[in-house]
């Protein structure tokens, strides 16, 4: 069963069939919320197991969503977090599946977490955090083997990627099937750079972001090669690294380089929305508290999803709500007039003087 604390009310409407079942069912993307992290620990007996499994989970879920917060590079800066502390910022947790043995507990799990608690965590220790979650990017994954491209579907490339929590990584990904009629000669067309070839794999699968992710082991199977092609919503991306294939075999291998890879398309967003990209130099990082003033529920939703987009917003907080305005706290990389230059593009204007913010659309 998934438990709740005090924002109860506000996920009930997404997680009610969860609280019904007891069971994962899709449910809105947040990315305060970490999926499908699997858990296999042995110890003297089954209930011990289970205790260890649930507490490592908790510190991996939440450093999960830490590193989605935080600057890109900044893993050796974040805060070290007691499990106590963890527990009072937990919204609940998912089994989704699980085994056990006498002395052993594997399971997935899904966990959330109150958002107010995590980004306070990471504000406490000063550290610049981005709550904005970008549109999603489509990805391609191709598993070459012997010159052949795997069209099964059941390749150990493709299972890492499905194993991974797209949905609510900092930047979704959308997962894509290559066409059987798609040859590995099409592959070396598309690396030698026949545009002609990505632009047909753009149009086919109606994403001006997509990202073809080879992964390939070497002849002897000591080596896999992966490789990033394509458009991100950073820009162009085109990066090649092998890795020796794990004890464990090729499909640990590849659990981890489609970690790295999600990885690298999350920091490249990060560092496009960084204080220099985003305000042409260095950005201090400012808190801004606004009344947004709308005609209607349905105007403030707009706007409210508008606002999400703006490059450079974070921890963005609802406060009160009447039918005409809503009191909104966030940080924004630059001052007023960046900030002003940076609603506009999504039809948001800011009014008034420090102290005394409003928000409307144009």
């Amino acid at each position: 069963m998934v438990t709740f604390a005090t924002t109860f009310v506000r996920r009930l409407a997404l997680v009610l069939l969860v609280v019904l079942c007891g069971t994962a069912q899709a449910r809105e993307a947040d990315i305060y919320t970490v999926a499908k992290l699997s858990v296999d620990v042995r110890a003297k007996d089954a209930v011990s197991a289970k205790k260890q499994a649930l507490a490592d989970a908790k510190i991996r879920a939440l450093y999960t969503v830490m590193r989605r917060l935080a600057p890109f590079n900044s893993s050796q800066t974040l805060p070290t977090v007691s499990l106590k502390t963890i527990d009072d910022i937990l919204e609940g947790y998912t089994v989704r599946s699980e085994r056990n043995s006498q002395t052993q507990y594997l399971a997935t799990l899904d966990f959330a977490f109150n958002p107010e608690g995590v980004r306070r965590l990471l504000v406490d220790k000063g550290i610049a955090i981005n709550d904005q979650q970008a549109e999603p990017v489509t990805v391609l994954p191709i598993y070459v083997s012997k010159d052949k491209i795997d069209h099964t579907g059941r390749d150990p490339w493709r299972g890492a990627w499905n194993g991974l929590d797209l949905k609510n990584a900092i930047v979704p990904v959308r997962l894509v099937r290559p066409s059987p009629s798609f040859t590995a000669e099409n592959l070396k067309g598309l690396f030698a750079g026949n545009v002609e070839t990505y632009v047909a794999l753009r149009d086919r699968y109606k994403s001006d972001k997509l990202v073809v992710a080879v992964a390939e082991p070497s002849a002897d199977g000591k080596t896999l090669t992966t490789r990033l092609f394509g458009v991100d919503r950073a820009g162009s991306v085109s990066l090649t690294r092998s890795d020796p294939v794990a004890q464990k075999g090729v499909r640990a291998s590849a659990d981890q380089a489609a970690l790295i890879a999600l990885g690298v398309i999350e920091g490249r967003w990060k560092l496009a929305l960084s204080p220099v990209s985003a305000a042409g130099g260095n950005a201090a990082l400012n808190a801004f508290d606004v009344v947004v003033e709308f005609g209607g529920m349905g105007e403030w939703r707009d706007i409210r999803t508008r606002l999400r987009k703006v490059p450079g917003v974070q921890a963005l907080n609802v406060g009160s709500l009447s039918a005409r305005t809503a009191s909104v706290k966030f940080q924004f990389l630059g001052g007023p007039d960046r900030l002003s230059q940076a609603l506009a593009p999504h039809g948001l204007a800011l009014y008034g003087g420090e102290g005394s913010w409003v928000l409307r659309s144009n």
